[in-house]
């Protein structure tokens, strides 16, 4: 696992910095980041079924990095993949399907988490592939998964967890030990002001469910 906030914008967030001994408290507040990334894992394991990770990290689930998955064929034009930060190369069947025939969705965002594949002109309409045959693990794809950087709304919800847990600590709570997912079903969050600083990750993250991943 990664963590997804560095020890330095914690501190300047705390306003522990600028002094002698501001480094007093370092190991009580990497801990916190461990926690901190640990517990957004666990909650996008349960809420993102494509979830993967970030800046060539891993969770309990899956790592990171370039690598082929297989999936199996929708019998539509809509492929749902794992989340990716891009897609070098698809086949189906062991067969390449060319680059031009396939578009990433969503457009304008990251991570991608659909493969479209492109309706065809209308001269061709109807004499072309136009989707993904139906399969059981018949489409491979090759790309980069999980993205390459930590997204900023993951980083400022860890930075809000580590906030969060540092006043708990400064309140007497005993120093925390990091929380691990399990399983690769997630953690178990009952906790209402953790969920509700987690909670700020539902609206880019919380996909219903992934086809075939």
């Amino acid at each position: 696992m990664s963590n997804y906030i560095g020890l330095a914008a914690l501190k300047e967030a705390l306003g522990l910095t600028g002094s002698s001994d501001d480094a007093v408290d370092d190991g009580v507040l990497t801990s916190l980041i461990s926690r901190a990334s640990a517990l957004v894992d666990g909650y996008l394991t349960i809420i993102r079924p494509g979830f993967v990770g970030f800046a060539a990290s891993s969770n309990a689930t899956t790592a990171v990095g370039s690598n082929t998955r297989v999936y199996d064929g929708s019998g539509t034009d809509t492929l749902f993949i794992d989340d990716a930060q891009s897609v070098a190369a698809v086949s189906v069947d062991t067969v390449a399907v060319s680059s031009n025939s396939w578009r990433l969705a969503p457009y304008n965002a990251t991570p991608k988490r659909q493969i479209i594949y492109a309706a065809p002109t209308t001269s061709v309409h109807g004499l072309t592939v136009d989707h993904w045959a139906y399969g059981t693990a018949n489409v491979a794809v090759t790309g980069y998964w999980g993205t390459d950087t930590v997204p900023d709304d993951v980083a400022q919800v860890t930075l809000g967890l580590c906030i969060l847990l540092w006043r708990r600590y400064q309140s007497g709570e005993a120093a925390p030990k990091p929380t691990v997912a399990k399983g690769g079903k997630g953690v178990v969050i009952n906790d209402p002001e953790l969920l509700g600083v987690l909670e700020g990750l539902w609206p880019r993250w919380g996909v219903v469910g992934v086809w075939g991943a």
